[in-house]
């Protein structure tokens, strides 16, 4: 009896050691954790479930919205430029990569075009916060002809630059739940060839 009861004595022993081990290496960890948005852990497993579901990291942080049937791209640009303006977001370039690539090949290639956006004031506003941020401007939304004709647009999800680290400042929130709302409106109604 005494040896079971020595027995168990160690293994309780064992057990909070290597609790305790385990709660010193990782308690910064959960801590940082806690410190960060709300929404981070949605946003984080979003990102999650896309790199399961795509193999890699660029498909599981971008939102793809495809061309309605009979929008042509031709439509979906004409509106996209038509939207941003209707919603006072500058249109900073445009960059057509698949014509660029032609005339350096000398071969058709499939469509890839990419339109770039900005709100200056929340520009300044988001490397104000971190200078970091300006790898993400300005805002850009693809368009790509896939491998079997079909359009669709594509921009980085902002949600992670959003909610990913900790809660942004209330006023630089705003703004930039303000950008993302206008390059999603700009999304959808490009998809429609809403002008």
């Amino acid at each position: 009896m005494n040896m079971i009861r020595n027995l168990l004595a160690i293994i309780g022993l064992v057990a909070l050691i290597g609790g305790g081990y385990y709660y010193s290496k990782f308690s910064t960890e959960i801590t940082a954790f806690n410190e960060l948005d709300p929404q981070a852990s949605t946003v984080y497993a979003e990102m999650w479930e896309g790199l399961k579901k795509h193999g890699n990291s660029a498909d599981a942080t971008v939102w793809k919205v495809p061309l309605e049937e009979g929008v042509s791209w031709k439509d979906a640009e004409e509106a996209m430029a038509s939207v941003a303006n209707e919603l006072n977001l500058k249109g900073v370039g445009e960059l057509p990569l698949s014509d660029q690539v032609k005339s350096m090949t000398g071969k058709d290639q499939r469509f890839l075009k990419i339109y770039q956006f900005c709100d200056p004031l929340v520009a300044v506003q988001m490397v104000d916060h971190s200078d970091a941020f300006s790898a993400y401007l300005p805002c850009r939304i693809s368009m790509v002809e896939d491998k079997q004709g079909k359009f669709a647009l594509y921009a980085l999800n902002m949600d992670m630059m959003i909610y990913g680290g900790r809660t942004l400042p209330d006023e630089l929130n705003k703004s930039a739940l303000d950008v993302k709302e206008k390059i999603q409106t700009i999304m959808k109604r490009a998809s429609e060839g809403d002008f």
